[in-house]
């Protein structure tokens, strides 16, 4: 009986050990991890600043980062497929990082504001186009990395913003990024080209004009001064003469003629940056003066969107 008995809390004990094991592993995961009605808020660049304050090893950058929060491995894939970070040189790099140079960034956001960005972002543009699913819309802020973009996948969507960029900019980069999200659960399939491009970020430009109240679109393209886009309407023929001859281009090329900024991008000569986001705009925005509703054009393929806007006429 005592034999039993012995058994029987051994069993319950190591039950208990089990269970606790499992909810700090829950509880480690979701740290940093608000959670919203209809997604969540993944505060990547908090794992980042408690990796600066480890060994700052790569097997400890992998474990606190990348394997505890899924949505960081995504980024550093990215940023490796961009050819942002050098695979071979990143974990050397690491090294190197030390908390004072990354302070400004920890500092920039608070809970309060990270949920009015999210609920305000997505509320104003569900009243202009409605989501045709209730997937959930993750939003992810982290660093190291540069860059914005989002991740559509078959259950979810999330929406990564690196906290390099400026605090003034995020509500203009989510309402555009989510603005990709309505677009993307409308759009049928079509390989890749500049045509298909420029409708893809100009519908979204044209949506965040919407979103932030920017009837002008003079601050509606991300990383485009207004300076550009004054240069953008005083040049636009150039700009359509240019584009029209590349509109089937399925290569790299286009992107850094037309969509890229920064290092990446080399436009065409005299060009300003980014002028496939500005000709996208001024394509969607044809079509809604022509009477087209938003669901119409997000449903139709690029070559039919261009057709009916008219605009390379």
């Amino acid at each position: 009986m005592k034999n039993t008995l012995f058994l029987y809390f051994i069993l319950i004990f190591l039950l208990s050990i089990g269970t606790c094991n499992n909810l700090k592993s829950q509880n480690s995961k979701s740290k940093y991890i608000i959670h919203k009605n209809n997604g969540s808020i993944i505060q990547g660049y908090k794992a980042f600043n408690d990796f600066l304050n480890s060994d700052k090893s790569w097997e400890s950058y992998k474990k606190i980062v990348l394997d505890a929060y899924p949505e960081m491995q995504a980024v550093h894939d990215k940023a490796l497929s961009w050819g942002s970070i050098n695979p071979l040189k990143f974990p050397e790099e690491l090294k190197n990082y030390k908390t004072e140079d990354w302070k400004q960034y920890f500092d920039q956001q608070d809970e309060i504001t990270l949920n009015s960005l999210y609920d305000s972002i997505l509320t104003k543009a569900n009243t202009i186009i409605a989501p045709i699913n209730n997937n959930p819309i993750d939003l992810c802020l982290f660093l190291p990395y540069s860059g914005c973009f989002v991740l559509p996948e078959k259950d979810k969507s999330t929406i990564c913003i690196s906290l390099l960029i400026s605090p003034n900019d995020r509500q203009k980069i989510m309402a555009h990024e989510y603005a990709h999200n309505l677009h993307f659960q409308r759009r049928p399939e079509e390989p890749l080209s500049l045509k298909r491009e420029i409708v893809y970020e100009g519908m979204a430009v044209y949506l965040t004009t919407l979103i932030i109240n920017d009837p002008n679109f003079t601050k509606s393209i991300p990383f485009m001064p207004e300076t550009s886009v004054k240069w953008c309407l005083e040049n636009e023929s150039t700009i359509k003469d240019s584009i029209k001859v590349d509109l089937n281009d399925s290569t790299v090329r286009l992107f850094i003629r037309y969509i890229a900024d920064g290092g990446p991008a080399v436009p065409p000569k005299g060009f300003v940056e980014k002028t496939g986001y500005f000709a996208g705009y001024r394509i969607i925005k044809a079509c809604i003066d022509k009477g087209m509703k938003l669901e119409e054009i997000c449903s139709l393929k690029s070559e039919e969107v261009i057709a009916k806007s008219g605009y390379f006429n």
